[in-house]
């Protein structure tokens, strides 16, 4: 197996740090949606073997050789300005998080949990690019995985890596990219260490990574445990340097496995390392209890919906057995990380944020996807711990993808060079601030019927009900999640919900065209209720 380099300092075109600045010192907290701390606490049914991905695979292939916490308030001080980690998987359930326990130890219980975030724009693509600019898709024009509504429609030289590297930041990038970003893409500004997956995004094993302009193929090395060891290595290099630093570790797990290469056809199943393949054999997946998955009312969904037959219980427990087994090693990579943070001294300096891009269906309302008005879909874990994060603090606004690059810069003390439509979300952290109580919700199109209209599907969500209105035949879908939260009954249809329809609709006329934070979270009249 090839070497695994070492990534190269950028010296002499790196700014001078900086020491005496704004202090942004607050958290970055994008909302974990588990309900609750305790959620996702339980141990899971089988045991984990007690391994360092890191240490253990590192020395196989590439041998390696503080400002006091305090509350974030954006002060003025002196000293080092915070280091920033961010880790988003591919696909993940909220659910999921029951199976990650050493994430949920270390940064869980070290930090912020939202018991609501979500992802409005349920899909791979959007996801990043509402990360990188801080924007809805009707602003930053990435509304969905395929041409021109892309990588290729992202404006990139005012992306989130930028704006933290005119403020001094070192910045490094490892993993998935931007749907349509291409196997011989170029590396973006703002990252001083680029490192995409350029061939074979999603095989887990048999790969090419950028590294930088030096390209190496992995025939062997699980894309996961690859990028933990790519974050560690960084993560000591940067550490060494005076100036700050961004890392974000895009892991493609636990997402379905597509091998080009091999010609191996798409499955929903992930592809975990070797040693993880046959852990939990007896655990079933929670999914197989939800209403969605066992009504058989599907007449008032969309034709999405209506053409799937529900999956087998040996399917979806395959599918999901195959997805917690992979995000183990995301797992071990978290808990290895926080240990050579601390070992470094930059543990208690370093803001570390836990994300997903979207949430995933498994069977409900015949499903195994994402990018649907439904809540299995939209919901998201996240987890933020850093200096001044409240230890095991839930929060249950609503923060959103949009919401995470305003926090970063505001972490960072940077300046977005774009009119950003999410909010920092450090209040909301600290102090239990409110955020917005209606979000809008949707997905750009997907079939040469959806490109006249320019949209699959547009909506809003609120604290009581989801509405969406797919706009190919005019469906409308409307769901009371005080007395349905399965979302098996669509009441668009029942006169009892006619004034709530006329003011979900209304919200969504109002969000639709929304830019900057004022609009996307504007306050609305108080909600009717069915008659």
């Amino acid at each position: 197996m090839r070497e695994f380099n070492q990534p190269s300092r950028r010296m002499a075109a790196m700014h001078g740090r900086r020491t005496t600045q704004r202090a942004a010192l607050a958290v970055a907290i994008a909302g974990l949606a588990v309900g609750t701390l305790a959620a996702f606490t339980g141990a899971p049914s089988s045991a984990e073997p007690d391994r360092s991905v890191v240490s253990a695979a590192s020395a196989v292939i590439d041998p390696v050789g503080t400002a006091a916490p305090g509350r974030p308030n954006g002060d003025q001080f002196t000293g080092k300005r915070p280091n920033i980690i961010l880790i988003t998987t591919d696909d993940q359930a909220s659910s999921d998080m029951r199976w990650m326990p050493k994430t949920v130890q270390n940064l869980g219980r070290a930090g912020v949990t939202f018991s609501r975030a979500l992802s409005p724009h349920p899909l791979c693509c959007p996801a990043r690019a509402a990360i990188l600019t801080g924007q809805y898709a009707q602003n930053n024009g990435v509304k969905s995985n395929q041409d021109p509504f892309n990588f290729k429609a992202l404006k990139i030289s005012t992306t989130l890596p930028v704006w933290l590297n005119r403020v001094g930041y070192n910045t490094a990038f490892t993993g998935k990219y931007l749907n349509g970003y291409g196997t011989h893409g170029k590396p973006q500004p703002g990252w001083d260490y680029w490192d995409a997956s350029m061939i074979n995004p999603y095989s887990y094993v048999g790969y090419e990574m950028y590294q930088n302009g030096n390209p190496q193929w992995y025939k062997k090395l699980n894309n996961v445990d690859y990028i933990n060891m790519r974050v560690d290595k960084l993560v000591r290099e940067y550490s060494a340097d005076d100036k700050p630093f961004f890392i974000w570790a895009s892991h493609v797990a636990p997402h379905g496995r597509l091998d080009k290469v091999k010609n191996i056809p798409s499955t929903a199943e992930a592809l975990p390392p070797r040693r993880f393949q046959r852990m939990f054999s007896g655990v079933n997946s929670p999914s197989l209890r939800d209403p969605g998955y066992t009504s058989d009312r599907i007449s008032d969904k969309n034709s999405l919906v209506q053409r799937k037959n529900r999956p087998t219980t040996q399917k979806i427990n395959t599918v999901f057995r195959s997805r917690i087994r992979s995000l183990q090693a995301v797992d071990q990579g978290i808990a290895e990380l926080v240990r050579t943070l601390r070992s470094l001294g930059e543990l208690d300096n370093t803001y570390i944020i836990f994300t997903s891009d979207n949430g995933f269906l498994l069977g409900e309302h015949n499903l195994i996807t994402k990018n649907v008005p439904y809540r299995q879909s939209l919901r998201v874990p996240m987890i933020v711990r850093g200096p001044g994060v409240p230890a095991g603090a839930v929060r249950s606004q609503r923060a959103l993808m949009i919401d995470v690059a305003p926090t970063i810069a505001d972490l960072a003390g940077a300046k977005p060079l774009i009119p950003v439509d999410g909010v920092s979300l450090v209040p909301a952290a600290v102090d239990n601030a409110p955020l917005r109580e209606t979000v809008l919700i949707q997905a750009g199109p997907q079939t040469p019927a959806d490109l006249s209209y320019g949209w699959w599907w547009r909506g809003v969500t609120t604290d009581r009900y989801t509405y969406a209105r797919f706009f190919a035949n005019g469906l409308e879908e409307l769901y009371d999640h005080l007395h349905d939260p399965s979302e098996i009954n669509n009441v668009a249809k029942d006169p009892r919900y006619a004034d709530v329809l006329a003011e979900l609709r209304r919200r969504t006329k109002a969000l639709v065209t929304c830019s900057t934070s004022t609009q996307c979270s504007q306050k609305f009249d108080a909600m009717p209720g069915p008659s």
